[in-house]
């Protein structure tokens, strides 16, 4: 009985395998399962904050570049200190874009820069800020001016040119161009200080001052508004008028569409003329009196 008890006693091998040291007995073990996640979610929070940022970056470059400008009115000035075919002319800009630019020059589409090297200081225009550029420039008489102008600028990001158009009905380059290349041909005929008889809501009676500058008579055979949301009716037309005269030229002005006259920059004539050598058509930019009777008789009709 005492054989047979001692063989029930378990035979004790010891541990099976290649004992352990010290130095590796973390080692040896599986890696936790929680390691890995944790790895695995470290991996992911610097690749989302490393794309967020790189987005961000490139939203920023993009509004730093972004550039909107709108072309407000042109004045135009001839004569000393400028050279017989030069003018020079008066942009007004509104930056409408988000950042702070710098603009550099101006080229005009229908004209040739003669700025001097260099050209002027850079002008600043801050968001929702209109600024005035002034360019010299000659008459281009093979190109007849769309009205568009190319701007360079310079932003948070560099320098960089865009286009800028002009307005419905807005016809001051037209006339500054005209200036340049039709003076030669005898028009002569300039529209001067108006002035406004009666106004309200059925319409505003305005004088315009008709003068033949040029050396021979003319006839003055139709005129019409250009002005965007206004309608103009005159005396009876032709009108003839000798070298160097003025004849007073009735019109009716009416509002005919309120939303194109709240947007209207300047008031505007177009004048088709005849003379012994031409039939041609001039545009002629009407004085602040005249654009302020003309938002004064858009306010009667369109804000009552």
């Amino acid at each position: 009985m005492e054989a047979d008890d001692e063989r029930t006693v378990p035979l004790e091998l010891g541990t099976v395998g290649p004992a352990s040291t010290d130095d590796d007995g973390e080692s040896a073990g599986p890696t936790p399962r929680w390691r890995l996640w944790a790895g695995l979610g470290a991996a992911l929070v610097v690749g989302a904050v490393v794309g967020i940022v790189a987005n961000n970056a490139r939203n920023d470059a993009a509004e730093y570049a972004e550039v909107d400008l709108v072309r407000g009115t042109v004045d135009v000035e001839y004569g000393s200190p400028l050279s017989s075919d030069a003018q020079r002319l008066y942009i007004n800009l509104i930056n409408t874009g988000p950042r702070e630019l710098e603009i550099l020059s101006i080229d005009v589409d229908g004209f040739r820069s003669v700025d001097a090297e260099g050209g002027d200081d850079p002008v600043t225009a801050a968001p929702g800020e209109w600024v005035r550029v002034e360019t010299t420039v000659e008459a281009d008489c093979t190109t007849r001016p769309p009205g568009t102008l190319q701007v360079h600028v310079r932003t948070g990001s560099g320098r960089q040119s865009v286009v800028v158009t002009g307005q419905p009905g807005d016809d001051q380059l037209i006339w500054a161009w005209q200036g340049g290349c039709e003076s030669d041909s005898g028009t002569g005929v300039f529209i001067g200080d108006t002035r406004t008889v009666s106004s309200d809501a059925s319409g505003a009676h305005i004088v315009l001052p008709v003068t033949n500058g040029a050396d021979e008579p003319l006839t003055v055979t139709a005129m019409e508004t250009t002005t965007p949301g206004f309608a103009m009716t005159t005396d009876p037309l032709p009108i003839d008028v000798e070298a160097g005269q003025t004849v007073q030229v009735e019109t009716l002005w009416t509002v005919t569409d309120c939303e194109g006259a709240a947007r209207f920059a300047e008031a505007t004539v177009a004048v088709n003329i005849r003379n012994e050598s031409m039939d041609t058509r001039v545009s002629q930019p009407l004085g602040n009196p005249t654009l302020i009777e003309l938002v004064r008789l858009a306010v009667r009709v369109c804000e009552t």
